[in-house]
């Protein structure tokens, strides 16, 4: 039974002939020409289908919502299949792969999986036509009324992998390939990401709850096993990305990357090689990143400004706010940061990505480098300045600047001021207040984080469904849809794919940003509230699945791009790792009951030293450790390169005694043409025991000699 006859809803297309469909060699290109005219859409248009033809695709045009063009792309089976086989080729020619994929220049193979058949069916429709594609670059250049390229979902498939998986506490690494071809390297490696991290999540939540339950506040043996968590985490992680790498064949993959399209050369140079590059000075491209400098610290300013700000109210209003509803309203200024904090970054991440953009990074994976680092310093700024300021800020010196921030508030407020603020401007700090902002800003986030991923998204695209139903029959505006009848064969397959047209692209990265976001917090605050794993660990056992959900119900079908790991965050994991040492140890030696000169502020820089040399010397003592049990597909890859070398001793061997073992017919052949040869000094052995007789000869001479010269043979 569907979804939409579980709700009670009769399906209009349910009685409609299904054909079976590809979807392997699919794509859509979404035109849109409601802001142009006539005379411009049909030019564009035009052009559009001439480039991807002379790429030797295949296209169909039909109606799209409002007034847009699905331009429908299907790559010929001889065409699909030759693309396939240059690139494991070009894997070969760079290392990427050990053994030729063999054949010839026009050899057709079938995808070993439905993702690398769609990668090159992308390739075709996306890469310059230098490259053979038709360069179709959605929302850039000539092709910014271009929205959007995308392959159609495997709904079925979808839907028989969503079913698997929902039965799995934890996914298998069968479960992980399956990710990767439906939807290639890049979004698997998220999953194995998360998955072996959730794995990981099972001990801190343990020995959280144990902390809680049995130890003191800020308990030192907490903060020591959570940071030797996190390392070990790291570490076991570095080498589970090298062997699904290695597993994937996809292992130094950033080799092969071409150019991207927004990418703009100065000029065109060739190197030793012959080979053209594109050339963009590097001088310009160190002067545009400096811009970043600026960026941040005025995103930094800002952001500090109104978490500060916020912070102040809050402290306001829980230490000298007397009115009604004191206990639900000193709650609301951390619970509204939160809300709008990921709107805060949203924006500021637009910015960033626009930055990034005039950078001029050659490749996507520089590009995504770049952005990627920008919002880990926005996302720490956002994220975690509440807690930092309340933990070094607000408990040790409150009882200094709060009295003096209450009584100006109270001047400025005036009559306000006397009816509502506490006339005792005695002051103590609350020691459970940063305890309460880490819960707050956790729990808060989690939960708006649920929704905006998983409500939000289904509300705005349920919306969005119900305006468009409402501009069709209401508006004044001439919409394709109201004009047009589909085929009653096709409207099934038409209207999976206008739907799919207006879904969100998917974004890997921001999934993997949460995820970083989460180990942050463990790693730099785990000793002030010891349950933090436990709401961690729910969230992902449900995460993993919704995540999922979320890529088939409420995104486009990512392009399978390759990469061969998590990419930059696996930095950003090791500064927080090392960031935690420090804030641990800080936040325990300050809060703890046991700490070196009883908490007291000259002690906490030896704190914070020995604190980052253990962590240093952990670090290293785990990865020798951890390189010393080695990888199990270094180790595969080693003894399958071992194993071609000895085959291609023992062919090379086989080969010398063949050729020790002449026959007779072969012998006088060769000896035949020695005795033509022009050196005389060659033809006077030819005959087989020749050379023995002479050397024979000449050892035999002189022995006689000695004896008819000493009587006797010369004894060794």
């Amino acid at each position: 039974m569907g979804i939409m006859e579980k709700l009670g809803v009769t399906d209009p297309l349910a009685n409609l002939p299904h054909r079976p469909q590809s979807y392997n060699d699919k794509y859509v290109v979404v035109y849109d020409f409601s802001e142009v005219d006539a005379e411009t859409s049909v030019k564009e248009l035009t052009t559009l289908l001439s480039d991807l033809e002379s790429a030797g695709l295949q296209t169909e045009v039909r109606a799209g919502y409002d007034q847009t063009l699905l331009v429908f792309v299907k790559a010929p089976r001889e065409l699909l299949g030759n693309t396939v086989y240059k690139s494991r080729v070009k894997d070969w020619l760079y290392g990427i792969v050990p053994e030729h994929p063999g054949g010839s220049k026009t050899t057709i193979v079938d995808g070993a999986f439905e993702a690398e058949d769609i990668l090159s069916v992308y390739h075709l429709v996306n890469w310059s036509k230098s490259l053979g594609g038709a360069g179709i670059t959605p929302e850039a250049g000539q092709w910014k009324n271009v929205k959007a390229i995308f392959p159609l979902h495997n709904e079925e498939r979808n839907q028989s992998l969503m079913k698997h998986l929902s039965k799995r506490l934890f996914l298998t690494l069968d479960d992980i390939d399956s990710i990767r071809d439906l939807w290639g390297t890049k979004v698997a490696f998220y999953f194995a990401f998360i998955q072996t991290y959730l794995l990981f999540l099972t001990f801190p939540a343990i020995t959280g709850v144990i902390a809680w339950m049995y130890l003191s506040k800020y308990s030192l043996f907490y903060a020591i096993s959570t940071c030797v968590w996190c390392t070990v985490f790291l570490e076991y992680w570095k080498i589970q990305e090298v062997d699904l790498s290695i597993r994937w064949n996809v292992q130094g993959i950033g080799k092969v990357k071409v150019n991207r399209p927004q990418f703009k050369y100065d000029r065109i140079v060739k190197d030793e090689a012959g080979r053209e590059k594109h050339y963009f000075p590097k001088w310009k491209q160190i002067t545009r990143q400096l811009l970043q400098i600026p960026f941040v610290l005025i995103s930094a300013l800002a952001l500090g400004a109104i978490i500060v700000l916020v912070f102040a109210i809050e402290v306001l209003i829980s230490e000298g706010y007397d009115g009604p509803y004191k206990n639900v309203i000193e709650y609301v200024p951390t619970c509204l940061l939160a809300v709008a904090l990921p709107y805060i970054s949203s924006a500021l991440e637009d910015i960033a990505t626009t930055l990034t953009n005039y950078e001029n990074h050659r490749t996507a994976d520089y590009h995504e480098m770049s952005l990627t680092q920008k919002i880990f310093v926005l996302n720490i700024i956002t994220n975690y300045l509440p807690i930092l300021i309340t933990a070094f800020v607000y408990v040790p010196f409150g009882d200094t600047f709060v009295p003096w921030l209450e009584r100006m508030t109270k001047a400025f407020l005036g009559a306000l001021g006397q009816k509502y603020m506490d006339d005792d401007l005695s002051f103590h700090v609350d020691a459970d207040r940063l305890r309460d902002e880490v819960i707050a800003l956790v729990v808060t986030g989690q939960i708006s984080g649920f929704f905006d991923e998983n409500i939000m998204p289904v509300l705005k695209h349920k919306a969005q469904g119900l305006y468009r139903e409402y501009r069709r029959s209401h508006s004044k505006d001439t919409m394709l849809m109201s004009i047009v009848q589909d085929d009653p064969e096709e409207a099934r397959f038409l209207r999976s794919a206008r739907n799919q047209a207006t879904l969100d692209k998917y974004n890997v990265q921001d999934d993997i940003a949460e995820i970083v976001l989460q180990f942050g917090y463990l790693a730099l605050f785990s000793p002030v509230w010891p349950l933090i794993p436990i709401g961690f660990l729910v969230n992902n056992v449900v995460e993993l699945r919704t995540d999922f959900l979320k890529i088939c119900m409420e995104h486009q079908r990512p392009a399978p791009v390759r990469t061969d790991g998590i990419g930059p965050w696996i930095n950003s994991l090791d500064f927080l790792t090392w960031v935690g040492s420090l804030s641990t140890g800080a936040i325990v030696h300050l809060f703890g009951a046991n700490s070196i000169g009883g908490g007291a502020w000259w002690a906490l820089p030896i704190t914070i030293f020995i604190s980052e040399h253990i962590f240093l010397a952990l670090r290293a003592l785990v990865r020798f450790s951890l390189q010393r049990v080695g990888s199990e597909q270094i180790r595969k890859q080693r003894q399958q390169r071992y194993a071609t070398r000895v085959k291609h001793l023992e062919e090379i061997e086989a080969d010398k005694q063949q050729g020790l073992m002449l026959s007779v017919a072969e012998r006088e052949r060769r000896k035949s043409i020695r005795a033509m040869g022009h050196e005389s000094f060659w033809t006077t052995q030819i005959d087989e025991g020749a050379s023995a007789a002479a050397g024979i000869g000449l050892i035999q001479s002189v022995k006689r000699a000695e004896v008819l010269k000493n009587g006797q043979p010369k004894l060794d």
